[in-house]
């Protein structure tokens, strides 16, 4: 009995033993699936979009982490430029176009466009308001400014040449310019319609190198030359040559015979009007005094003897002031005037009202005291002793205050709406 107690007493603890390593077992095993759900929640957390994986980190062969890169910001749209404006005149002449009264002075800056340019400026009215050119630097250098309503005046930028020549032409502005010491080839034409855009036009056709140009609305007349022969011998032969656009040219046949005995035989216009000035050659047969042609298409000439050598015209808004000097008295010098537009002449042997006598330093010469001037609408004479007149006709003439310090009748320029003298514009009012 003992015995076998003692054996029943011992059956069971196999038994348990068996049940407690079981349930060890088991215990371990969820124990693992707990741990591997863990880390499984883990990895899916580091791979999520966004985040920043650590290179250390392998995730399980199962999981593929795909991290997509931020898409770059867009760089900020840079501030549009402003639109351009247009450029700053090179210069202004203020004051009233008609009616002058007197004037109101100002000492021009030393860089003024009008202060280095060269003496000759020109002045041009026509449809779209004025147009002025000359040159710089010795005739280095051409200018032309154009504007609107006299005051305000922009360079031409696209014209670039020793020097320029400007007309009025039926469509337009015509600008020749080159080189006067190198082949008449060499020159170029710009055009405009309005004064503002220009466009290159190439060389001229059928033209030699040109002295002076002008335009009406028949079209344009030039004063042109060759040279024969070489040194000494060199022989400036003139002549006329007509063209509608200023590109092509013809020579016109049967005009006067020029020379330049006293001058460099030029062309004006005014009124829509041709005028050729300058001497007749010797073979004309002419002995002394000069000659003043004039027309209204450019082909066909009408001859003015005059007792003098004509050697420019003014143009007033009623009537014409013609200059003339004589070979034989250097020095000496007229003035005719015309008021049925250049057909017919008179001399005006007091000068308007400058007198006819002028002395200094001991000497008398006839002629002006002093200088007549026009913009192509008003006269100026201005004496030497500041005094000075305005006249539309240049028989009429009406004082108005001068007050400037010194007249310096030698570089006068009467622009649109004043006057330009030694060193100093007068706006006038």
């Amino acid at each position: 009995m003992a015995n076998s107690d003692r054996r029943s007493n011992r059956a069971p603890r196999p038994a348990a033993s068996g049940g407690a390593l079981r349930m060890g077992i088991v215990l371990l095993a969820v124990v693992i699936l707990i741990a591997a759900v863990v880390a499984l929640r883990v990895v899916g957390e580091k791979s999520s979009p966004g985040a920043t994986a650590s290179p250390s980190a392998a995730a399980p062969s199962a999981v593929v982490a795909v991290v997509t890169p931020s898409a770059p910001i867009p760089a900020a749209s840079p501030t549009p430029s402003p639109t351009p404006v247009p450029a700053v005149p090179v210069l202004t002449t203020t004051g009233v176009t008609s009616n002058w009264q007197g004037f109101t002075w100002s000492q021009l800056a030393p860089d003024s466009p009008l202060m280095t340019a060269d003496p000759g400026i020109r002045v041009l009215n026509w449809s779209h308001g004025f147009v002025a050119y000359g040159s710089t630097g010795g005739g280095s250098n051409a200018f032309v400014w154009t504007s609107t309503d006299g005051q305000a005046w922009t360079a031409v930028g696209s014209i670039v040449a020793p020097s320029v020549l400007v007309a009025v032409a039926p469509a337009g502005l015509v600008a020749i310019g080159g080189d006067p010491t190198q082949p008449a080839s060499s020159q170029t034409v710009w055009t405009s319609s309005d004064g503002i855009l220009w466009s290159a036009a190439g060389a001229p056709t059928g033209l030699s190198y040109i002295d002076s140009i002008a335009g009406t609305s028949a079209g344009l007349v030039a004063v042109q030359h060759t040279l024969t022969g070489s040194g000494k011998s060199t022989l400036y032969q003139y002549g006329v040559a007509f063209s509608h656009d200023g590109i092509t040219w013809t020579v016109v046949a049967g005009t006067p015979a020029l020379s330049d005995q006293v001058i460099i035989p030029r062309v004006q216009s005014g009124g829509d009007r041709y005028f050729l000035l300058g001497a007749p050659t010797a073979l004309s047969g002419k002995g002394t005094g000069g000659e003043l042609w004039w027309s209204d298409d450019g082909q066909k000439w009408t001859t003015v003897e005059l007792p003098l050598y004509p050697t420019s015209l003014d143009f007033g808004r009623d009537g014409i002031v013609l200059h003339t000097s004589t070979m034989s008295m250097p020095g000496s010098a007229g003035i005719e005037v015309s008021s049925d537009g250049g057909k017919t002449w008179q001399a005006d042997s007091k000068f308007g009202p400058l007198g006819a006598t002028t002395c200094g330093q001991g000497e008398c010469t006839v002629g002006p005291d002093g200088m007549i001037a026009s913009n192509g609408t008003t006269f100026l004479a201005l004496k030497n002793d500041g005094h000075a007149w305005t006249s539309y006709d240049g028989r009429t003439w009406t004082s108005i205050s001068w007050g400037a310090p010194s007249p310096g009748t030698e570089s006068l320029l009467v622009m649109p709406c004043g006057v330009l003298v030694a060193g100093s514009y007068g706006a006038a009012k």
